[in-house]
C-alpha cells in the first residue's frame, strides 16, 4: 500500500519503478526504463528494459499488471497474485522467479516486477506439447514438497485469509458463466463445446457435481493446503539444469487433490494419462510421507482425485479466450471431458 500503480503504460516511468524497487531493493537507483514488449492475456506481461546503478541488477524484468480491457473485472486475480509473491513463496520451498517488487493499492489493484527468465535461457511448457512420465514426477516432486509446507495448518485459514477457497463464491467468475444461460451457450457452441461430449453440456449437472464435491471434501476431513491453483502447463518451466519451476500462481485454499488432478489431466496427453495417473498418484503420496507429512491411502486419493476431475472441467470449459488461445482451451477441456467419462465423475458424485 502507499505507491501509486500506474494507469498505463506511460506511468512506468524510471521514478516510479525506482520507487517499487526501494523496498526489496534498497538503494537501486533506475535511471532510465524502456517497453521491450507486451504480452496481452489474463494480465498484461510487460518486458522492461531498465538501466540502474547497479551492475549486478538485471537489463531486463518482467511486469504483470492489469493493462488490459477486462482487468478492472480481473482485479482480485491480480492482488491474488501480489499476495502469493508477498506472502507464500517466501515461506515455501518452490523454484519460482525471483520477485523484485509487488504493490496493491486501496482501489483493488496489484501488480508485481519479476525477473525475466528468458535471461537464464529456461524452456516455457505449453499445453500443446504434453509432457513426459519422468518429466511429471519431477513436477509432483515439487509439488508434493510445496503442500506439505503448509499441509493442514492450524494456522491455515487465518495466515492465508487471502486466498479464495474452491467454493462456488472462490470461482464467481466461472459460476456466472455458468448459470447465465446466453452466457453458458457461447462456450458450449464454441470450439471447446463442439470437441466435447455433448452429456458434459449440462450446467445444472456441473454445479451439483461442485456441490458435491466440495462437501465430500469437508465430510471426509480431507487435509487443507494452499494450492498453486492453476498448474497447468503453461505456468510450468524447465531450468537450464532441467529444475522444475513454476509460474504464475492464483493460490487457493482446499483440498490437495485439486490441483494433483487438475496439473496430471491438463498436462499428459489423454492415452497417458490413463496409463500413468495412478502411478503419478503414489509417487506423490510417497512424496508426502518423505517430507513427513501423513498422506491418506491411495483408495481415499483415487477417491479424490476422481472427483475432483470437475473442477478442471468447470475452469477450462469456461475460460476466456482472452486469457488463452481457443485452441489451448480445447485442448484442456476436452482432456478433462475426457477423464469425466474415464473416472465416471458424475457418478462418484451422485449426481
Amino acid at each position: 500500500m502507499g505507491l501509486e500503480l500506474p494507469a498505463d503504460l506511460a506511468g512506468i516511468t524510471p521514478e516510479w519503478l525506482t520507487a517499487l524497487l526501494a523496498e526489496r531493493e534498497p538503494g537501486l537507483v533506475v535511471d532510465s526504463v524502456g517497453i521491450v514488449d507486451v504480452q496481452h492475456g489474463a494480465c498484461s506481461k510487460v518486458r522492461l528494459a531498465a538501466r540502474t546503478n547497479r551492475n549486478d541488477f538485471p537489463s531486463t524484468v518482467m511486469m504483470k499488471a492489469g493493462f488490459e480491457p477486462h482487468s478492472f473485472a480481473m482485479r482480485q486475480m491480480h492482488v491474488n497474485e501480489y499476495h502469493a509473491y508477498a506472502d507464500l513463496v517466501p515461506t515455501v520451498s518452490l523454484n519460482a522467479p525471483k520477485c523484485y517488487g509487488a504493490v496493491r493499492d486501496e482501489e483493488g489493484r496489484a501488480l508485481v516486477v519479476l525477473e525475466d527468465l528468458c535471461l537464464r535461457d529456461v524452456r516455457f511448457l505449453t499445453l500443446q506439447k504434453p509432457i513426459s512420465f519422468d518429466l511429471a514426477k519431477r513436477f509432483i516432486e515439487g509439488l508434493a514438497r510445496f503442500h506439505a509446507r503448509w499441509w493442514n495448518a492450524p494456522d491455515l485459514d487465518t495466515r492465508f485469509g487471502w486466498a479464495p477457497d474452491t467454493s462456488e463464491e472462490g470461482v464467481g467468475f466461472y459460476f456466472h458463466l455458468l448459470t447465465t444461460p446466453e452466457h453458458f451457450a457461447r462456450y458450449a457452441t464454441s470450439p471447446r463445446g463442439a470437441a466435447m461430449p455433448k452429456v458434459l453440456l449440462d450446467p445444472e449437472r456441473i454445479r451439483a457435481a461442485h456441490i458435491a464435491m466440495t462437501a465430500a471434501q469437508k465430510a471426509e476431513g480431507m487435509a487443507m493446503v494452499v494450492n498453486h491453483g492453476d498448474m497447468h502447463l503453461g505456468n510450468l518451466y524447465l531450468d537450464a539444469d532441467g529444475t522444475p519451476g513454476f509460474l504464475d500462481m492464483q493460490p487457493r485454499r482446499g483440498a490437495w487433490s485439486i490441483d494433483v488432478s487438475y496439473f496430471l489431466i491438463a498436462g499428459l496427453d489423454l492415452v497417458d494419462r490413463r496409463r500413468w495417473e495412478g502411478a503419478l498418484l503414489q509417487h506423490y503420496l510417497q512424496c508426502l510421507t518423505e517430507a513427513e507429512v501423513s498422506a491418506p491411502s491411495f483408495d481415499a486419493a483415487w477417491a479424490a482425485y476422481r472427483r475432483d476431475v470437475v473442477w478442471g472441467l468447470l475452469i477450462w470449459m469456461l475460460n476466456s479466450s482472452q486469457f488463452q488461445t481457443e485452441a489451448n482451451n480445447t485442448a484442456a477441456a476436452t482432456r478433462f471431458a475426457m477423464a469425466m467419462l474415464d473416472h465416471d465423475t458424475f457418478g462418484v458424485l451422485g449426481v
